[in-house]
């Protein structure tokens, strides 16, 4: 007897409309954004201990970011970064991590329920792992802004110090931004193989880290370009309209990370498919 196979825009679909998808990255960005704010306190305070100028980290986010939302985390951290309040940074960092780890919290129910799994480790467990899965994310996010920064200026240092020629400036571009791909593509993949109820391996993984590397970076990219040149949220929100914004991009964050688990747990059901045909 053959058996449909599992991969397919309409079965992917599918799958997003009976996981309720939209509904758990809903939970998700509302947790991020408790979380957001809390946790770039955390980074930027961290991130000024290393003496970088602040104008120069904060310019990284601009490329990612929508205007208005960018201003708001601009005037909201800002101060922070500059003032480097140790207390601070123990708080945020106390605070950031239990805020952001439930939302990912909420990413373990739905990578679950993509896989028709049901939770079989203990809340102590899914607490550590959410925590861990936190601290990754800031792991990636330190990298990116210190080879965004610094990547520069780096390779110049080191065609100085070997002697290498100028042309070698294009190969380090090149390589630094590969590896902040690499790095993205490692804790994504990190996050659908540990957070899922079931056990995975590497290659189930791996598809869906490129999926959510590649498209968060097209969304991001896309949603900033509509909101600067076609959407006036300012106008229908007034002043929360920033607000409006940043949870909008949240939002698509979710959905994009969602939807490469879903991407996963599709795969895995075909390869399951195919080996019953085979058998």
């Amino acid at each position: 007897m053959k058996v449909k196979s599992q991969i397919g825009i309409k079965n992917i679909v599918k799958r997003i409309i009976d996981d309720e998808v939209p509904a758990l990255a809903s939970e998700l960005s509302y947790s991020l954004i408790l979380s957001f704010f809390p946790f770039l306190i955390f980074l930027m305070t961290l991130i000024g201990y290393l003496s970088l100028d602040t104008e120069l980290v904060l310019l990284q986010l601009s490329k990612i970011l929508p205007d208005g939302a960018y201003k708001l985390v601009h005037d909201t951290v800002l101060e922070v970064l500059q003032g480097k309040n140790s207390k601070l940074l123990s708080l945020g960092f106390i605070f950031s991590m239990w805020t952001a780890s439930t939302g990912f919290r909420g990413v373990i129910r739905g990578l679950n329920k993509a896989y028709d799994e049901k939770e079989k480790r203990s809340l102590v467990k899914v607490i550590i792992i959410s925590i861990l899965c936190t601290i990754g994310l800031t792991f990636i996010i330190v990298v990116t802004l210190l080879l965004l920064v610094f990547g520069e200026l780096l390779g110049y240092f080191l065609i100085k110090k070997f002697s290498i020629p100028e042309s070698f400036m294009s190969l380090w571009n090149i390589v630094r931004y590969a590896i902040i791909l690499t790095s993205m593509i490692f804790v994504f993949a990190l996050l659908y193989r540990y957070t899922p109820s079931k056990r995975l391996r590497w290659k189930e993984v791996i598809p869906g880290a490129i999926f959510a590397t590649i498209g968060w970076i097209v969304v991001s990219i896309g949603f900033s370009f509509y909101v600067n040149n076609f959407a006036n949220y300012s106008r229908l929100y007034g002043s929360i309209g920033a607000v409006i914004v940043l949870l909008t991009w949240l939002y698509l964050t979710s959905i994009t990370i969602m939807i490469g688990g879903e991407l996963n747990a599709a795969l895995a059901f075909d390869r399951k498919v195919k080996r019953a045909q085979m058998s």
